[in-house]
């Protein structure tokens, strides 16, 4: 059966109407996606600017990376980060690790150390493995952004094992080892926070006042 151009037209436009517009929006950005794949840059950004400024989460953060690498343009941190805080603002937790990254090492936008915790923070609580890593390495290096909020930060899941001591009267001290210098003494039932594991030892923050110091494993229990 033939059909006129005019009778053609009229059908793809009643298709864009009953099409939703998120399948839309879905299959263009998966061009754009191809694209890149292909080495087309300038197609990638073409598609994926107009999806960013309609409000697509992931086309935003794609666009940031083609401006954080350069691919087709120049490298611009400023506008990475623009776009990965427009990802960021709706929930993509690899735009918060990305912003988080951009402020740590303050490539083309003003290093922030707080603001990077913040955004670290943010994709750590919805599970981003690689931020949670960091901040409980900011946490055992003792960085200064971190000892201030580290109350708070402690009452996260995933920064440590929670244990109690089961000895009546044990000592904690400086580094792992029964010869090391005795940093204080806790008793039956105290509480603490595991954030290592070295060995025989666990290295630990107590809640009670934020010190660090080393335990014996073998005189706590997890706390369940």
């Amino acid at each position: 059966m033939n059909y006129s151009i005019k009778t053609i037209t009229k059908i793809a436009v009643l298709l864009l109407i009953l099409i939703p517009g998120r399948q839309l929006h879905a299959d263009a950005f998966e061009l754009g996606m191809d694209s890149l794949n292909a080495g087309d840059f300038a197609e990638a950004f073409c598609i994926w600017r107009p999806l960013a400024m309609q409000g697509h989460v992931e086309a935003a953060y794609h666009l940031g990376w083609l401006y954080a690498n350069g691919n087709g343009l120049r490298v611009n941190i400023s506008k990475a980060a623009y776009w990965w805080r427009q990802s960021a603002d709706h929930g993509h937790n690899d735009a918060m690790f990305a912003l988080a990254l951009a402020y740590t090492h303050g490539e083309g936008i003003k290093k922030d150390y707080q603001q990077a915790l913040d955004w670290y923070l943010r994709a750590a609580k919805n599970g981003h493995e690689d931020a949670q890593e960091i901040i409980k390495q900011k946490i055992a290096n003792r960085e200064k952004e971190v000892l201030p909020r580290l109350k708070v930060l402690l009452k996260e899941s995933w920064i440590g094992k929670s244990i109690i001591v089961s000895g009546a009267k044990v000592n904690l001290r400086s580094s792992p080892g029964m010869d090391s210098m005795i940093v204080k003494h806790v008793t039956n039932g105290h509480s603490l926070i595991a954030i290592d594991h070295q060995g025989d030892w666990y290295r630990v923050v107590d809640p009670a006042d934020m010190s660090f110091a080393w335990i014996a494993d073998w005189l706590v229990e997890l706390n369940h």
